[in-house]
């Protein structure tokens, strides 16, 4: 999960994964913390939306050699990673829109419980 301001984001870690297959197909989801549930709509944003969005808000984070090292230079680490351990691997918004094609980002919305009124006739 993914948190910025207001918004709230789920990337596709692991790439096209069932629950990415499940939730492009419903668009809808239950996001659980602990006890806590909320259903949510979800809507895939586009590669070159998605890639702005990581490409700026990672821009403040420092770029970390060690994660080259250890990962190779062709291999990311999904934007929800690097958000969380402050790396960050490049700098050009092209890498961005790449890893958004490779790990999807959907952003999630409340859903609004629905009411049913029975009526009387």
């Amino acid at each position: 999960m993914w948190e910025l301001g207001d918004r709230r984001f789920v990337q596709a870690s692991f790439g096209e994964v069932n629950w990415v297959r499940n939730l492009r197909a419903s668009g809808e989801a239950v996001i659980r913390r602990g006890n806590c549930s909320q259903a949510v709509h979800a809507t895939e944003l586009e590669p070159a939306e998605a890639g702005r969005l990581m490409h700026d808000e990672l821009a403040g984070f420092r770029r970390r050699r060690v994660l080259r090292i250890f990962l190779g230079p062709t291999i990311r680490p999904p934007a929800t990673i690097l958000h969380r351990y402050r790396f960050r691997v490049d700098e050009r918004l092209e890498d961005y829109v790449a890893e958004a094609r490779r790990h999807p980002l959907f952003e999630l919305f409340p859903r609004e419980p629905t009411n049913t009124v029975a009526s009387s006739d």
